[in-house]
């Protein structure tokens, strides 16, 4: 009996943090290297605001968004700061505000960054976002409109609207904002990613294959790299690429070992290839890490 594989389909919605990709002479995932060099930073200058900022993209990179959340509470409230930069750091904190689950304060720090500069698509992309959230898909609708007025080359604006276009079963008006997004913003991954996984959902494997392999060449992120793999190793699985399929499936297991799926998706694929001894290895694998 040929085995079903079940998709990796949640949709990536990736928020817009206002920093600079600095990592401070660190590894990008050395967040003890980055904190560490950000406190002594402050230390060395407790009168610069730009530190107490540091700190919280650290925090909020991390996953520490409680801590995120206090820095940049911290940051916000520094007398003789810009107003461009009082808003980049609610916005920031709006981000992780939403990451602790908690839409209606990011709503409002969203709102406060909006207010003090306008001009800013992003803001209006993470408001919309937490409108989502909150169920509030008309208001969500129109922060994403202001935001592509604001700036049409804006394309995650275009990819978080195919995004609730795509939840609302408007698959055409969903493809055409991810390709949009593609078009103006080439180097932004998400919106391959949710295209394939349209692509898949409609058995058009062969036009996932790519949207998928290019999402995992721009991305590093463990888990959006995993999710990628997997979709695109099912994909190559059902294109009858088998052996494509494996290497897919293991490069799942080797940015997330302590993962079972990429154990149980390569065993499939071998018992297909009448490969049992690996098959039962990886079986054996995904078993312990249950």
């Amino acid at each position: 009996m040929r085995r079903v594989f079940v998709l990796a389909v949640g949709i990536a919605t990736l928020a817009v943090l206002n920093a600079q990709g600095q990592t401070w002479g660190c590894g990008e995932r050395d967040f003890k290297c980055q904190l560490d060099g950000r406190i002594k930073a402050l230390q060395a200058d407790p009168a610069n605001p730009e530190n107490y900022y540091n700190i919280g993209i650290v925090f909020h990179r991390s996953g520490a968004h409680t801590q995120a959340v206090e820095s940049f509470s911290m940051y916000i409230m520094i007398p003789g700061l810009k107003p461009e930069f009082v808003a980049d750091g609610y916005n920031n904190r709006g981000i992780s505000q939403r990451a602790l689950k908690k839409p209606d304060l990011a709503y409002a720090d969203y709102t406060k960054a909006i207010e003090l500069n306008p001009k800013k698509p992003e803001y209006f992309v993470n408001r919309a976002n937490s409108s989502v959230d909150m169920k509030r898909i008309d208001d969500a609708m129109k922060d994403y409109g202001q935001a592509i007025k604001i700036d049409p080359t804006y394309g995650q604006a275009y990819a978080q609207r195919g995004v609730v276009y795509s939840s609302q079963g408007r698959v055409d008006d969903a493809l055409r904002d991810f390709a949009k997004s593609i078009e103006v913003s080439p180097t932004y991954a998400e919106p391959y990613y949710n295209r394939g996984t349209i692509y898949s959902a409609m058995k058009e494997f062969a036009m996932a294959i790519p949207d998928y392999e290019k999402y995992v060449s721009l991305i590093s992120d463990p888990d959006y790299l995993a999710d990628g793999y997997m979709n695109l190793g099912i994909a190559h699985f059902y294109t009858g690429h088998p052996q494509k399929a494996v290497d897919s499936f293991t490069k799942v297991i080797e940015v997330q070992p302590k993962r079972a799926n990429g154990y149980k998706a390569r065993a499939m694929v071998y018992r297909e290839m009448k490969k049992p001894d690996l098959a039962d290895a990886d079986e054996r694998r995904a078993a312990e890490l249950k």
